[in-house]
Order: C-alpha cells, then sequence, then structure tokens
C-alpha cells in the first residue's frame, strides 16, 4: 500500500510562473496503485519531457559565459552620458562630474569620450572646480584637430578665457590661441577673433583698480599697448557674427576707459540697433543702456540719460542700478520730486538690493532740501536703528580683537571644516554689502577646500561601507549578472529536486508493497525532506518572493533608524531653543553654568546615539546587500537539497533496480547536475575575481586619501594666513561703510535740525523786520500827525 507524502503531480513542461509549481494533491501517486504499466510509461515520458525541457534550459544558461569582469549593456555608456546631463540639468555638478569622469577615465575610444570631456570640464566649471575645468577644456583644445573634438572648441575656448579672467590667470592662454591659428575652419577663426580681443582686453584692464578709479584715473595701471591691440580685435568682428553685440559693447567699455565718450556711446548705441534673440544678447543691451545712461550723465545730457536708464527692464539684474542712478540723474536736473520717486520704487521693486542703503540716506537728504523735514527726520532714524545696530556690533568685535589678522585667521581655521560665512560677517550685515574682488574670491577659496575636505570623508566613509560589503558571507549578490546566473542554476537544480521526487515516487510506487523497516524509515524522512523541495523558488518570480520578507524587514529597521534621527533632530532643535533662552535668565533664580552643563552633557549623549545609529546603519546596509541566493536561507535550501538526494539514492539501494527507464532518468539528472555544479564553480571563480579586484581598488584609493589629506592639510596653512588678511581688511572696509552710513544719517539730522533753526530764526527776523517798519509807519504817521498839529496850533494862534 502505498503512503502518502508530498504534494507531488507530473512534471510538465513549465513556462513563466508556472515553473516548478507543484499543485497536484494529496498521494496523488495512489492512483497508480494496480494501474496498467501504460499508465507507468506516460509517466515516465512524462518525467522525460521535463528533463528535455531542463536540458534546453540549461544548455541556454550554459551559452553565456561566466565573466571575471563585470558584464555591462551594450549602451551603457550612452545610457551614463543620459544620466550626467540630467544630472547637469538639475544643478546636481557634483554628480554630474562624477558619471562624466567615470565615461573618460575607462572609455577613452567610445565615440561619447569627445563630449563626456567638454561636459566634465562644464560640470566642473559650474561647481567652482576652475583649476580642474581648465584641465579638461585645455584638452579639447589640444585635440581641436580632431573632427570629433571640434564641435566642442569654441565653448572650450570661451569656458578658458572666463577662467582666466575669474582666477586673473592668463598663463598658456597664448598657446591656446596658437594651436586654434593653424586649424582651417573660418568660423573657427572669428571666433577665435573675439575670444582673443577679449583675452587681450582682461588682461590689459586691472580690473578692481578701475573699478575704484575716477574718470581721470581709469587708465592708470591698464597696458594701452595691448588695449589698442583688443579694440582692433573687436571692431574687426563682423556684423552678424554670433558675437557681434558683444564685441560692439567692449568696443564701447575701451572708449569710455580712454575718455573718449562721443566714440563711447556710438559704439553701445550700435549694440542697440540689433533685435536681441538669445538671453545672452538681451543682457548685452541692458548693459549697453546702462553704460548709455552713465555716459550720457558725465556727458551732461540729462534727459539722454533718463531715456537710457528707463529702457533698462525691471526684469533685469541691472534694474537697481538703473533706478538709482535714474535719481541721480533726476538731482542732475534739479527734480527732487521724481528723484524721490525713483528711490522709492527702488525700495519696492529690489528690497534686497544692498543699494538701497546708500538710497535711503539719499531720500532723507531730498526731503530734507524740500523742506519736508518730519519725514526726513524718519528717514534719517530709520537709517540709524537699521545699521547702528551692526555697525555696533562690528565696532565691537574690532574692539574686542585688536589683532584683527589673528582674529581671522582663527576664525578660518575654524571653517576649514565647516565653512560658514556668517563667521566673517554679521547675517544683517551681508544683505547691505557686496562682496567683491579678492574678498569674494577668498571666501570661494575657503568654501573650496571645505568642500574638497567634505568629499576627501565621504570619500574615506564610502570605502569603508565598501570593504564591509565585500568583506561580506554572500558577496555574490552584490553583482547583478552573477547572481542572475545563481538564480538559474539554483532554479535549475530545484527543478531537478523536485523531478527527482516525482520519479521517486514512481519507482517507489511501483514496488507495489509495503514499506517496512529501513526503507520505511528512509522512506519517511524523504517525504519530510520532499515538502521542503517542492517550495523551493525556480524561476524570478519565486526568488523575488522569496527575497521579499527579508527586504521588507531591513525597510521596516532602516525607517525606525529614521524615526530615531528625527527625533535626535528634535532634541537637538530644543537643546538650541534652550541655549537662545539663556540670555533672558535671571540668574539669580537658576545657574546658567548648571544649564550649560547640562546641555553640554546632552549634547555628548546626541552625538554618542548619532555614532550609534550610523553603525548600525551600516550593518543594515551590508545584510540587505546580501539577501539573495546565496543568503542563509538558501545555504539552507542547499542542504536540505542535498539531504534529499542522498535519502533518494539510499532509498533506491533499498529497493533496488528499478529498470533501464529509471536509470536513464536518473542518469540524465545526475549529468545536468555535473554541469550545474560547473557553472557554479566558474560564478564563485568569477565572485571572487571581482571581489579581488575591487578591494584592490579601495585599497588603492584609500592609500590615495592619504596623500589627498596631506595635500589639504598644507592647503589649509596658507589659506588660513591669506584669508584671514583678506577678510581682516574687507572687515575694516565693511565697518566704515556702516560707519559712513549712520554718520550720514546724523549729518542729515544735523542738516534738519540747522534747517528748521535756520527757518525759525528767518521768520523771526522777517517779523521782526516787519515788526520795525510797521513802528516805523507809526512813528512816521504819529509825526505827521504832530506835524499837523503843531501848524494848525500856531494859525490858531
Amino acid at each position: 500500500m502505498h503512503r502518502c507524502g508530498a504534494p507531488i503531480s507530473p512534471p510538465t513542461t513549465r513556462t513563466g510562473g508556472d515553473l516548478g509549481r507543484w499543485t497536484g494533491a494529496i498521494c496523488v501517486l495512489a492512483i497508480f496503485v494496480g494501474a496498467p504499466n501504460s499508465a507507468l510509461s506516460q509517466d515516465l515520458a512524462s518525467v522525460n519531457r521535463e528533463l528535455t525541457d531542463i536540458e534546453a534550459d540549461t544548455r541556454q544558461l550554459l551559452q553565456n559565459p561566466v565573466s571575471p569582469v563585470h558584464r555591462r549593456s551594450d549602451t551603457l555608456v550612452e545610457e551614463r552620458l543620459t544620466d550626467g546631463e540630467l544630472f547637469l540639468r538639475l544643478k546636481d555638478y557634483l554628480r554630474a562630474a562624477i558619471i562624466f569622469t567615470d565615461i573618460v577615465e575607462h572609455y577613452p575610444s567610445h565615440r561619447a569620450y569627445p563630449e563626456s570631456v567638454f561636459l566634465l570640464g562644464e560640470s566642473l566649471f559650474l561647481a567652482g572646480d576652475y583649476l580642474g575645468a581648465r584641465a579638461r577644456y585645455g584638452e579639447v583644445i589640444d585635440r581641436a584637430s580632431d573632427p570629433r573634438f571640434q564641435p566642442y572648441v569654441q565653448r572650450s575656448l570661451s569656458r578658458l578665457i572666463e577662467i582666466a579672467i575669474r582666477t586673473r590667470d592668463f598663463e598658456g592662454v597664448d598657446s591656446y590661441f596658437a594651436r586654434l591659428g593653424s586649424l582651417p575652419s573660418s568660423a573657427l577663426e572669428a571666433t577665435t577673433a573675439y575670444f582673443r580681443a577679449k583675452y587681450l582686453y582682461n588682461k590689459a584692464v586691472p580690473v578692481e583698480r578701475v573699478l575704484d578709479a575716477s574718470p581721470s584715473q581709469m587708465m592708470d595701471g591698464v597696458d594701452r599697448a595691448l588695449l589698442e591691440q583688443a579694440l582692433q580685435g573687436f571692431e574687426a568682428i563682423p556684423d552678424g557674427s554670433p558675437y557681434s553685440l558683444q564685441a560692439r559693447y567692449f568696443a564701447g567699455a575701451i572708449y569710455t576707459l580712454r575718455g573718449q565718450y562721443s566714440e563711447a556711446i556710438t559704439a553701445f548705441r550700435m549694440v542697440l540697433e540689433a533685435s536681441p534673440a538669445t538671453p545672452e544678447a538681451r543682457a548685452v543691451v541692458e548693459q549697453a543702456y546702462l553704460a548709455l545712461g552713465r555716459l550720457y550723465f558725465e556727458s551732461g545730457l540729462s534727459e539722454q540719460a533718463i531715456a537710457a536708464y528707463q529702457a533698462v527692464p525691471q526684469t533685469s539684474p541691472h534694474f537697481d542700478d538703473a533706478l538709482y542712478e535714474l535719481a541721480w540723474t533726476y538731482i542732475q536736473i534739479g527734480d527732487a520730486t521724481r528723484s524721490e520717486r525713483a528711490l522709492e520704487l527702488l525700495s519696492v521693486a529690489a528690497p534686497e538690493s544692498p543699494l538701497n542703503a546708500e538710497a535711503m540716506v539719499l531720500r532723507g537728504n531730498l526731503l530734507a532740501r524740500s523742506e519736508r523735514y518730519e519725514e526726513a527726520d524718519l528717514v534719517f532714524d530709520e537709517i540709524r536703528a537699521r545699521f547702528g545696530p551692526i555697525r555696533d556690533e562690528l565696532d565691537e568685535t574690532r574692539a574686542e580683537n585688536p589683532d584683527l589678522h589673528a582674529y581671522f585667521r582663527g576664525i578660518v581655521a575654524e571653517n576649514l571644516d565647516d565653512f560658514d560665512i556668517d563667521h566673517f560677517l554679521p547675517e544683517p550685515a551681508r544683505r547691505w554689502v557686496v562682496l567683491e574682488g579678492d574678498y569674494q574670491r577668498a571666501l570661494m577659496v575657503l568654501a573650496d577646500l571645505t568642500e574638497a575636505k567634505q568629499l576627501v570623508r565621504d570619500t574615506d566613509e564610502l570605502a569603508e561601507r565598501l570593504g564591509a560589503v565585500l568583506k561580506a558571507s554572500n558577496r555574490l549578490s552584490m553583482f547583478t549578472d552573477l547572481r542572475r546566473q545563481r538564480e538559474r542554476t539554483t532554479g535549475l537544480r530545484n527543478r531537478l529536486a523536485q523531478t527527482t521526487a516525482f520519479l521517486i515516487e514512481l519507482q517507489a510506487n511501483d514496488q507495489r508493497g509495503a514499506a517496512s523497516g529501513e526503507l520505511a524509515q528512509v522512506r519517511t524522512e524523504r517525504e519530510r525532506l520532499q515538502e521542503a523541495v517542492a517550495r523551493m523558488p525556480v524561476d524570478e518570480e519565486d526568488f523575488a518572493e522569496r527575497d521579499g520578507p527579508s527586504l521588507d524587514r531591513y525597510r521596516a529597521l532602516e525607517g525606525q533608524l529614521q524615526d530615531l534621527q528625527v527625533g535626535i533632530l528634535g532634541l537637538e532643535a530644543r537643546i538650541v531653543a534652550a541655549r537662545s533662552i539663556m540670555v533672558s535668565l535671571d540668574p539669580q533664580k537658576v545657574d546658567p553654568e548648571e544649564i550649560s552643563g547640562q546641555l553640554a552633557s546632552l549634547d555628548a549623549e546626541i552625538a554618542r546615539y548619532e555614532d550609534e545609529i550610523q553603525v548600525v546603519r551600516r550593518q543594515l546596509e551590508v545584510g540587505r546587500l546580501q539577501v539573495g541566493v546565496g543568503d542563509p536561507s538558501y545555504r539552507q535550501d542547499d542542504a536540505s537539497r542535498a539531504a534529499f538526494a542522498d535519502l533518494v539514492g539510499r532509498e533506491r539501494a533499498l529497493i533496488g533496480a528499478g529498470g533501464a527507464e529509471f536509470d536513464r532518468a536518473y542518469g540524465r539528472i545526475a549529468a545536468v547536475e555535473r554541469q550545474l555544479n560547473e557553472r557554479d564553480a566558474q560564478i564563485l571563480g568569477a565572485v571572487r575575481e571581482r571581489v579581488s579586484e575591487m578591494l584592490r581598488v579601495v585599497d588603492e584609493e584609500t592609500k590615495n586619501l592619504e596623500g589627498y589629506r596631506t595635500a589639504l592639510a598644507s592647503l589649509g596653512g596658507e589659506t588660513v594666513d591669506v584669508v584671514g588678511a583678506i577678510a581682516a581688511l574687507n572687515f575694516d572696509r565693511v565697518r566704515k561703510r556702516f560707519h559712513d552710513l549712520v554718520l550720514e544719517a546724523d549729518v542729515g539730522k544735523i542738516d534738519v535740525a540747522w534747517a528748521r533753526r535756520e527757518g525759525h530764526r528767518l521768520r523771526i527776523d522777517l517779523m521782526s523786520r516787519e515788526r520795525a517798519r510797521e513802528i516805523q509807519a507809526l512813528d512816521d504817521e504819529f509825526r505827521d500827525v504832530m506835524d499837523d498839529f503843531q501848524v494848525d496850533e500856531g494859525v490858531d494862534q
């Protein structure tokens, strides 16, 4: 009598999600007890068909070789290039640079290489890494004769000139023009001529000195010969070329430097004759209107200056300059009312403009001149209320730090790891200050150095994470292609085991007798394991379903960690709030030092918890990456499957020969198993080889990080001294500006008070003179009356 075992059904051809599904009823083979031999033959034929399908799937799997290096998509470079361009458009320049660097370093022969080199330069330039960008743009120029690079030559040359201007480092630029001069393209020649003229202009003119100079001193320090060459270059640019508007503008700027206002006006008006079709062209036109307004103002042509300033659109970044200078133009013609309106419009249309500080002073003076003394007083009081505390704070900082250079060196040293511009100037002051020249460049250097240090720390952390994953037990899951192959071999093994289960059931059922003794014990154990074999995954959906619960548990744990992190952030916010209100506490009622100590203790606890969360997060990350074929649950399957195969062998030995058909079927199963063993050995070898190479790269990069840290430490020492000195100089400059603003407000109030006094004095004088005239008139009239009276009296006598 057949003993009921695991749910078994005859093997059928498996497709899609039905692969390996054991859907037969309990003891389905009981129907074969006493059945004709034809039924057994049909079942063996079904087994053979299943084995044929497995053999075909195995051959198909073996046709895909196992590569010791990670197999990539045939369109990987194009896909990576698209990803990089997407990050570039999203202004995530760092990620874009990483992707383009990968293409440039690993695919130098790919057709996308030239574009990747240029886009890498763009990413670095927009991220503020001018030196790195210069190297990439220089590579494009060096290979300008290669047709693949020519579409990017003009833009690379433009960026190189811009980098030279921003860094004021023109070394090597002449060599770029020398290389481009040998190219035959006429379009390239026209473009090169413009960039060469722009290069000569910026090399000839010390921009910062010119900005601070009076009109009569603007040519001081200018290289007149280079400036003449630049002018000739700009004037040689033909109309209709892509840079004709820019060339005309630069020509006007050169004439302005020379004091040739008439020629400059002509050049700027030529800019206005064009119809701007691009944002760049419109920006040039807006700047031309502003330049014309200034030239007309200096030339005393007030009406033309007003028209030029009013032509600057409100959407222009120069709109606040136009309004402020328009107000001065109205003052030039004596129209204080329209000047005041322009200043009011400035405060409304551009409330964040630093020019509003000077505009407030000017408006107060205009109100005072219009004898609107109460309004003028209010404006001057507002200036004092707004800028007085800033001045006092800056004065306090200056008084507390006699050695200002040393003070800012200390601030720079503190900012090397965490850049914050608020440490250099208080936030209320920064709103009214335009960072220009050396100060802006110094702060940019400090920000870049801070970012570089952070990138080194991030890279170090990434190396640690990679090392932890690469040294984990189930490293196979990291490699998608190898994991897929191992899933297929595992699925085929499970199908073979399930087919073996069906086959041994057929053989046992064909015995037609009750099992006893050792055979019964072996069969019972085999049927127990057969249930586990029936549940083993055989296709992609099975593996996904098998891994889902484990991945869900990791996601839940990661969510709990995130909740803990949010709770810690809330605690940190409470600590910050507590520190902010400590200044208002009564020291007679609470001990500030005790509270500070408690808060410091909480800070330490929070730091410890954050470190522990970071450790757990990394452990979860490593664990989640190991989920899949090869993890403990699959290793348990392997053990169960091996034990099942051993029990099947013992049962077959106890049953005895089952016939040639059974032997051939078991032989086919064993042959496929050997093929799968060979493939699994190849997969594990590829895993070891890849992991070894990756660990070598990680170790190499870890050693490189030490060099980077040393270089950054050296740069940090230089940065502390140089940026500290520049920050100290600009701090005094900023402090003087706020002193001047408050002083002008004080002078304005004095002027208002004096004007009021003068007004009162004039009115008193006027009243006194009027009273004197009235008294004199009365005296005269009295004398006349007396004279008449005396005459009449004499007549009477």
